[in-house]
């Protein structure tokens, strides 16, 4: 499934707070441009809240379309088209174009937005559905569902062939590499939108030392959702890594007990020392995760790698798939550049998942 590149649960503080704006999400692109379908962004009075739909002189443009949905609170369909002069200096000159729903009244459909947030929160994937009904021309009605993976049944009959695309979105449920890109499908008087969203990558950080409280940040900054363990009490202080979601503690052992390693999971091992990397990575190295480093010299691997192969705590398969030592070869030396090193390999490895 395709995760999507827009925050639904920023979008719910924004409605909750009651901010009058729009929310617009491109349908449909050709040619060459700055975002393609499936990018959203909430607009308000002469600014962007939220999101994108590609920034420059295109994004200036819906923000000025959308001025006027603000006051008419009539959503509608907008053209934009990206194959301006260079000569001109302020025409957008990308050579494609985008077609952009505007709704002028996101705000009622907050509660199908809670629910999709919830699902995230869950990490249970879903599909977001939004109906157009253009029997109007002159005043488009936009309903949303959100189908998730626990309850996916359509709220109306909407054709076989709607039915068939969300059923072939959860044929691999979890499966981060399933990507479908949004899908327009047209019925009477109108179509349905349908966009396929999973939560965020998982990043289990095994260390609240300096590195483990630098990747946090990193990790957070590059859109994971971000979990710091360590068995010193002092050490897992929530206020002390402020960016991460959950800060955890407790032995080896109840690490298992406290998070779930799916497929879309990384795991970065950067403990106190040789003796609870080893512990930690016995927990996890027959796991499915898309990714498990761990820190240390090549000497400490070596080592290491010999242990767990003569003890049969893994087998050579299993230890190959291990990124150790961890991190993209950059020359790091300071524990920032060691943070950018293994936050590089995370991102490196999460691309290769969404196009394999």
């Amino acid at each position: 499934m395709k995760t999507s590149s827009f925050n639904y649960p920023q979008l719910v503080e924004i409605l909750q707070a009651k901010t009058p704006c729009v929310l617009a999400t491109v349908l449909r692109t050709y040619g060459s441009t700055p975002q393609k379908a499936g990018s959203s962004a909430v607009i308000a009075k002469n600014q962007l809240l939220a999101g994108t739909v590609g920034g420059g002189m295109t994004e200036l443009k819906v923000i000025q379309q959308t001025q006027k949905i603000l006051e008419s609170k009539l959503s509608g369909i907008f053209s934009f088209d990206l194959g301006g002069n260079l000569d001109k200096g302020r025409d957008s000159i990308c050579g494609g174009g985008m077609s952009i729903l505007l709704d002028a009244a996101p705000e009622i459909h907050l509660p199908v937005f809670i629910q999709l947030k919830n699902s995230l929160e869950e990490r249970r994937q879903g599909v977001l559905m939004t109906w157009i009904d253009e029997s109007n021309q002159e005043k488009i009605k936009i309903s949303r569902f959100w189908l998730s993976e626990i309850n996916p049944q359509l709220p109306n009959n909407f054709g076989s062939k709607v039915e068939q695309v969300i059923a072939e979105m959860y044929e691999h449920p979890n499966d981060a590499s399933n990507q479908l890109i949004p899908v327009i499908e047209t019925i009477t008087n109108g179509f349905v939108y349908l966009e396929s969203i999973v939560s965020k990558p998982f990043l289990f950080i095994a260390g609240a030392g300096h590195i483990g409280r630098t990747l946090a940040h990193l990790g957070k900054f590059l859109d994971f959702e971000v979990t710091v363990w360590d068995d010193r009490p002092e050490y897992a202080d929530k206020t002390q890594i402020p960016d991460a979601d959950f800060v955890l503690s407790g032995s080896v052992d109840s690490i298992t007990e406290q998070i779930e390693i799916r497929n879309d999971s990384y795991l970065v091992i950067v403990t106190r020392g040789h003796k609870s990397d080893a512990e930690v990575l016995r927990k996890f190295i027959g796991s499915g995760a898309a990714y498990i480093g761990m820190i240390g010299s090549k000497a400490k691997v070596s080592q290491m790698k010999t242990a767990f192969l003569e003890n049969g705590w893994a087998s050579t398969e299993q230890w190959d798939r291990i990124f150790t030592p961890i991190g993209l070869d950059i020359g790091a030396q300071t524990v920032e550049e060691i943070a950018v090193s293994i936050a590089a390999q995370l991102v490196k490895i999460r691309n290769q998942k969404k196009i394999s």
